[in-house]
Parts: structure tokens; sequence; C-alpha cells
């Protein structure tokens, strides 16, 4: 199969081979356009809001753009109708919502916390069915179609920044939930996610905003019509925060979009988009609550007892943590239907870099100059995505049929080094990786009759590693730090969807899927990780909707994680884990008055278990058991003016930080609230966060660490704290 050179360049031939492999492609930008089917004679409407829902009376709206007739039948199913725990929502629905940053967005899914910590410019941690799946290991992301998380990142595994998203922009997000779907590879265990980007809009904006500790947030959206066959959308947004932090955040980044817009013929577009985004920090600190003022723990002696002093809840151990990064993205789409079917193309290339500045145990490995450490990350990433659509129908029968192609090579440069105050004091890692991942599915929904309908997939995946260790021991046998290696999976899916009468679903799933790991754990000699680990999931569920505007929906999940190494981008090492099991039940309801109403609420509860006990609990660490979210958004229009306002409730509950359960990992509950108002181009509103000033730890860890007047190392929380009430206002001009 495909695999890179050594030397970490992408080559004239792999750049061609993806080019002319992805030429009868994907590249519509949502990753699941069966969910937008609409049932139609005639003209076919595909807009980015990737929904048929109306937007908000008084709000600008993407632009719906008739691609001509369709002579092919279409099947007529429902956005995420495919199961209880899949998601959809449109521009209407998003609109309802809160979005002041990228991880809002996401947040929509039930159950997705997106969570920060060690400052506001570093990816988020992601929590999904009880899954603490750190960076983005058993999350995958989309924007666009474009996948976000990063193969053997010098962070994580699976490393998702979605800060160069604007949250403006976004006009639909679908959440698939499980390992049931065929269109995803790589870290598609837990879920993965899909937001939309607007192609048009019929208002152009210009935004302010500015709020407690030195927030500030300007924002110009712009969508000239370039003629009858373009339209074009151009943003720029600039922000920084310094949060409430003893060492203030001092983050400050910017992001660029552009996308244009052609169509080719009445029923094909093509697409262009460039994407900009770059910020730096300094860490809000992962601070042990032992040095904390009234936090200390009973097994661990105070600051006082060293002769020392408390730190503040918002305080700092190492001032010099923090980062930088940059991500540039461009992508081009095509897109065309026709009597023989759907043809959609996605060709993207990324350009990143990622610095970043930790200190996780302070003092432990070096008394004098302290354990700072400095991880790298500079890589380049072409791929391609690419699938053909036909609709069938005999008699009853109707069938989607869908082949799909998708390839990705990422050319990378790792590096770790031991640094003091930012200054580099010597280098732990250093290697050069090419990663090559390929996969191909074929998936078909059929519907039987109006109460059966099976959606079956098979999906073929094979990834490519090969790592040059320039810092290689090549005195010793057993070493081996360096090399290359390959493997595939194939991954079963089906789905069994249940309507016996048309207010109640009934849904039963099963998948295989995986997730890849870094390839510098997978090519040692000793103690290799395993390239991809499998996964096995399981799920039951119902829908019921008793009134036209009011879902009640409830989903059982079962998904086994195999036995597998896993590399530790802090140490520059491997770290064991055995196999995982995590089970649990999910309900929620939603409802809705027309345009101007949305109000939800969704509880999880997981049990996660290491399957064998290794002698220290089976307990794993982090993994979130029980969630909470809910609210309600308004936005009717009233005399010419459109009120609006938004609450949201975030609740997640303590969980085991180590797999004996001797320490505890705290919960929090927090609420949101927003409200203004807008008349004609004018409008004004409020946002504000943690209204009741919740004293909360947002990420928890259990590290071994030692502050300067320890004598030796001790095992305790680490913690980042969530920011206390803040108030922002807004004010925004919008213009034709």
């Amino acid at each position: 199969m495909f695999s890179l050179p050594p030397s970490g360049r992408l080559t004239g031939a792999w750049v061609a081979a993806i080019v002319v492999l992805s030429m009868p492609a994907y590249a519509q930008g949502h990753t699941d356009t069966d969910a937008r089917s609409q049932a139609a004679t005639g003209a076919t409407d595909v807009t980015n809001a990737a929904s048929s829902d109306p937007p908000p009376v008084g709000d600008p709206a993407p632009r719906t753009v008739a691609l001509g007739p369709v002579d092919v039948t279409v099947v007529g199913e429902r956005p995420a109708s495919e199961a209880a725990s899949r998601v959809h929502y449109g521009y209407r629905d998003l609109q309802l919502r809160p979005r002041r940053r990228p991880g809002d967005v996401f947040e929509a899914v039930p159950g997705l916390f997106a969570v920060q910590h060690a400052g506001g410019g570093k990816a988020n941690q992601w929590f999904l069915r009880g899954f603490d799946a750190d960076h983005g290991t058993d999350v995958a992301l989309f924007v666009d179609g474009v996948p976000v998380n990063l193969v053997s990142h010098g962070h994580g595994q699976g490393y998702a920044d979605v800060h160069f998203l604007i949250p403006e922009l976004v006009t639909s997000l679908d959440g698939y939930k499980g390992p049931y779907y065929a269109q995803f590879g790589d870290f598609a265990t837990a879920g993965a996610m899909n937001v939309s980007l607007a192609e048009t809009l019929p208002e152009s904006r210009a935004e302010l905003e500015y709020g407690q500790y030195g927030t500030r947030r300007g924002l110009v959206i712009a969508s000239p019509r370039v003629n009858e066959e373009s339209r074009a959308v151009l943003a720029a947004e600039i922000g920084a925060d310094d949060g409430p932090f003893k060492n203030p955040e001092r983050l400050r980044r910017f992001n660029l979009f552009a996308r244009l817009t052609h169509d080719l013929t009445p029923s094909s577009t093509l697409a262009l988009t460039w994407m900009s985004y770059g910020s730096s920090w300094n860490g809000s600190g992962q601070i042990p609550a032992r040095a904390v003022c009234g936090e200390g723990e009973t097994q661990n002696p105070s600051p006082e007892s060293y002769g020392a002093a408390c730190i503040d809840h918002f305080g700092v151990v190492d001032p010099n943590e923090g980062g930088a990064t940059q991500r540039h993205q461009a992508s081009l789409r095509y897109s065309a239907t026709g009597s023989s079917g759907t043809v959609q193309a996605l060709l993207y290339l990324v350009r990143y870099r990622f610095t970043l500045f930790s200190n996780f145990t302070f003092f432990a490995e070096d008394p004098v100059q302290g354990d700072e450490i400095e991880q790298d990350d500079n890589r380049t990433i072409i791929g391609a995505d690419a699938r053909y659509s036909r609709d069938w129908s005999y008699g009853p029968l109707r069938v989607k049929a869908t082949l799909g192609f998708q390839a990705r090579a990422d050319a990378i440069e790792n590096a770790l080094w031991h640094d003091a105050a930012r200054e580099r004091l010597e280098p732990r890692v250093n290697a050069g990786i090419t990663e090559s991942e390929l996969g191909i599915f074929a998936q078909a929904d059929a519907r039987f009759s109006h109460a059966l309908r099976f959606v079956v997939g098979i999906r073929a995946d094979r990834v490519d590693v090969a790592v040059e260790d320039r810092r290689e021991d090549f005195d010793s046998i057993g070493s081996r730090t360096s090399g290359a290696k390959g493997t595939q999976q194939l991954s079963p899916k089906l789905m069994a969807i249940l309507s016996p009468h048309p207010e109640l679903d009934l849904f039963a799933s099963y998948g295989r899927a995986f997730h890849s790991n870094d390839a510098r754990g997978v090519v040692l000699d000793r103690n290799a990780a395993t390239l991809m680990t499998p996964a096995l999931g399981y799920e039951v569920g119902t829908r019921v909707t008793p009134l036209a505007d009011l879902t009640f929906q409830a989903s059982g999940f079962l998904l086994d994680l195999a036995s597998e190494l896993v590399w530790s981008g802090d140490s520059g090492g491997t770290e064991p884990a055995g196999r995982t099991r995590r089970y649990g039940l999910e309900v929620g309801a939603q409802f809705r008055i027309g345009s101007w109403l949305f109000a939800d609420a969704n509880a999880t509860f997981v049990r996660a278990r290491f399957r064998e006990n290794a002698g220290n609990g089976n307990a794993i660490a982090l993994a979130p058991t029980r969630t909470l979210s809910a609210g309600f958004g308004i936005r009717p229009t009233i005399a010419g003016v459109t009120p609006f306002g938004a609450l949201r409730l975030k609740s997640l509950a303590d969980r085991p930080a180590t797999e004996n359960g001797s320490l505890t990992a705290q919960g929090f509950t927090t609420l949101d609230v927003n409200a203004g108002a807008r008349w004609k181009s004018l409008e004004l509103g409020l946002d504000v966060q943690n209204v009741l000033d919740t004293r909360y730890r947002e990420v928890n860890f259990a590290n071994e660490s030692r502050l300067q007047y320890e004598p030796t190392a001790v095992t305790g929380i680490h913690y980042s704290p969530g920011w206390p009430r803040t108030v922002t206002a807004r004010a925004a001009i919008y213009w034709n």
C-alpha cells in the first residue's frame, strides 16, 4: 500500500497519485450527504446549512443553491434517522444556542463535552461515551469533510484543535456516536462529528466584543455575489484574553477564511476554500491541589509544613508554560448530480506548526533546572475523499448505494526537549515520520417498507508508517526505535431501523472500527504499540415523537476496545493499557416551537472499566460516568425587533482519577446565559459565562510531581481551574 519515504517529504509521485485517484471523488464538505437527501421530483435544493429547516425570522441565513433537475429517485430519509444517538442540527437550531468558542459548536452533540486546560490555544480535551479521549484519540472531528485529528502528534495521538474554526460560519452540525458508520475511519470509535460552513450569506456583518479578564474580539464577515454563477464568503477574526489567572494567559489569535463557489452547470459546483489560523498563549497551568490554599489533600503535607507559601486557586507553579500554533488549510471540492448518480470530490492540503511548553512534574526529575518540556510538531498533510452514490427503486424497495475512497498522507517532524524557562537544555526525541492512511468503503441504505430499513456497510483500512529516529541507540541490540510497519483492518457495519408507528422508531446497530497509535511507539523493538487498535460496538435505542415538536430518545450502548500500548508524547515512551469495556445509557428530549424556540435536556450514565485487573484496580482513570446538559433558546420577532436569549447548563459528575479509585477527579456544574436584541441592522448582546460564579476544576489529572520544597515526589490531583463569572458585551452591524 501507499507509504511515504523516510525523509518525511511528500514526493511528486505521491501527490499525483492522490490527485488521479480522487478525480471521480467527493467534495461536498458534509460527511454524510445521505442525511441531507430530500424526497424530490424536479429540482434538488442543496445548501451548506445542511437542513431543510428555514432560518429563524430576522436572522441572516445561508442562501439555497438550486442544482437543477435530478432524474434519480431520492431516498427521502429524514436527517439523522439512522439511530437514536444520531443528531443533526441545521442553521436554525444552532442560532438558538450560545457559540462563544469553537468547542461550544461541537457541544451541541448530547453527551459531548469540550473542556480546556493549559491555555486557551491548546486543543480541547474531549469527553464522550465514557471516553476521556484526551485531545481526540477516540473522537473523529471534521470541518467541511476535512479531518482535524492529527496522527502521531507531538503532544498526543489524534490531537484535534478546532480553534481555527469561526463559529459564526457554521451552518450545520452532524454527530455520529459509535463505530457504525462506514464513511469514517481512524479515531471514530466513540463517535465522529462534522460541521459545515457557509457557501454564501444574505448579509455581511461586523462585530466587536469586549469583556472581563482582557477578553476582546473583532469579526468581519462579507458575502459578495460575484456573478450569477459565483458567490463568495470572506471572514477575518482577531481575539485576545488574559483570563483570571495570576499568570495572565495573554492569548492572541487570528483566523482568516475565504471561499469561492462557482456553479459549473445547473447541476454541478466547484468550491475553493482557504483557512488560516495562528495563536500564542501562556499556560493557565495544571497546578497540584496540595499546593493551593484550602484545597490540600489529606494524604499529602501542606506547603506550610515545609515553611512554604500556598498558591491561589488561579495560581501557577511554572509561569513559562504555554505555546504557539499555526494551521493553514486549502481545499477544493466538486459535486455533480445527474441521471447516473452523484459524484463528489474533495482535495485538501494542510500546513501545520505547533510548539508547547509544559511542566507536569516540576522538580521530580531535575531538582535544579526543573522538568519543563518543549514539544514540537511540524507537518504537511495532503489528502482526498471520494464517493459515488446512486439511488434505485424496485417496487416498495428503495436503495441508496455509496462507494467511497479516502487517502491521506502526513509528513511529520516531531521533537521533545528538556527546557528551562523555554530555553532548550537537551533533546529527548527527534524523529521524522511519514504516515499514510487509505480507506475504501461501500454502504447500502435500503428501505423495504415504511416500517423496515437497513443500513449495511463494509470498510477496509490500511495504515503504513515509517519512522527515522535521529537519536537512535546504535550501540545496543534490541533498542530499535526506527523502522516501518503497516497493517490493515476490515470493519463491517450494520444498522436496523424498525418503525411500527409513525411516531415510534426502534434501532439496533453493530460496528467495528479502530484508532491508530503513534508511529514512534509502533516501531519500537520492545513494548511496541499496536498500529491499529480495534473497537467493537453495539447499540439499541428508540425515538418517540408524541407531538410534532417534541421528541424523546434513549439508547443503550456497549463498546469494547482491544488491548494496546499507547505512546505518551509527554514522556517520549510507551505506557501500557489493557482491554477496556464501556457500556451505558443515554436519554434525552428536544422541544421546539416554529423557528423561534428550542429546548433540550440530555443525560448519560456510563460504566468504564478495564476488563482485567492488573493489580491496581480496573477503573478507567478520568472516564466520565455521568453527564447532564440542558437549556433553551428563544428568538422571536415582535414588531420589527428580534429579541433573543439562551440558557445552557452543563454538569459532569465526580469520577475516578486512578485505576484503584484512591483519587477523585472533581466534577462541576456551570450555567451560561446570553441575551440581546436585533433591530434593523443593529444587534446588541450580552454573554455571561458561569453565571452562578461556581468555583470548579475544569480538568483533573492524577500526577506524580515534586514541588521545589518537597523532599520527594508525591502523587496527587493536578487541575486547571474553570473561569469564574465572566461578562462579555458585543455589538454587530449587518449590511447587504
